[in-house]
């Protein structure tokens, strides 16, 4: 299943020291799946240090496009990735599956002219593949500012992307992120309805995760669009958190294909809706000529 978003983009990060808060980080969503689209007016991000109540960077892009993947995955294999201050989402609470289950999310996000600190990136598109676990609002989110009605909680795994400054600056916060020069980011999407189809490779050649995703359309939606990504590292407790108003949103369908015995596809093997297809032979031949798993759709 899977979200489409599209907007403009801002965000904030924040990090803490663990005697003051115990985590923060990133955003997430799913494998056959049900996903979402969306088209971003203003994006944008914030990074803070919880520790000293200051704003550690900020990011923003004049427009962005999105497809969150959302993926029922057992309680049981998530529970022991995330923190026992964290409270995983039961999936049966997006009607996205049981309440044994909780919801993997794959956020296929791509910004235009993006900014780390109002300075312009070397590139002129940032990509960022954000995978992690929905959670509760934890009980942190009212002193890192974040307890924002209607905004989801995630609690990040891993970031890919392909700016190297973006990078770099996540990492300094403490947040799980992956540099990866060569994300395949293929959008064939009509802008104005958000019908058409997204496919994702990371990395480009040889990839580790790929998924092919229909966007069924999106309209506007009223208020903001906020994602908080959290993550407990060995400096504490780091938060970012996506700001995306004005956007659209509606829904699409993913298929997800990972790379046998990898951590990604252990991760969601046995969730989503089932086993996806086979893909084009040419699309996920690996280097000892194998093809990659055919994950969830």
């Amino acid at each position: 299943m899977g979200y489409q978003i599209a907007r403009p983009h801002a965000a904030h990060v924040s990090c803490k020291p663990h005697a003051a808060l115990r985590r923060f980080s990133q955003r997430l969503f799913l494998r056959t799946l049900v996903a979402c689209i969306a088209a971003l007016g203003l994006v944008g991000q914030i990074f803070i240090d919880r520790a000293n109540a200051q704003v550690l960077y900020t990011y923003g892009n004049s427009l962005g496009h999105e497809v969150a993947n959302v993926i029922a995955v057992s309680a049981s294999k998530l529970r022991p990735l995330v923190p026992p201050e964290y409270t995983i989402l039961p999936a049966s609470r997006l009607m996205v599956g049981s309440p044994d289950q909780g919801i993997v999310t794959i956020a296929n996000f791509q910004g235009i002219n993006p900014t780390v600190d109002q300075r312009p990136s070397s590139r002129e598109s940032r990509v960022a593949i954000d995978v992690g676990i929905l959670v509760v609002e934890p009980a942190d989110a009212a002193q890192a500012g974040v307890n924002i009605p209607g905004a989801f909680h995630i609690y990040a795994l891993t970031i890919f992307t392909n700016d190297a400054q973006y990078a770099a600056s996540l990492r300094t916060g403490g947040m799980p992120v992956e540099f990866v020069d060569t994300i395949g980011y293929q959008r064939d999407m009509d802008d104005a309805t958000g019908v058409g189809d997204l496919i994702v490779s990371v990395p480009a050649r040889y990839p580790t995760l790929y998924s092919i995703n229909t966007g069924q359309g999106y309209a506007p939606a009223p208020g903001a669009f906020n994602a908080v990504f959290w993550n407990d590292g060995q400096r504490g407790t780091a938060v970012l958190n996506f700001i995306d108003q004005p956007f659209l949103q509606g829904s699409a369908i993913s298929y997800i294909y990972t790379r046998p015995q990898s951590t990604l596809n252990a991760l969601l093997d046995g969730g989503g809706l089932g086993l996806c297809p086979r893909p084009p032979p040419d699309r996920l031949r690996l280097r000892n000529g194998a093809f990659a798993e055919p994950a969830v759709r």
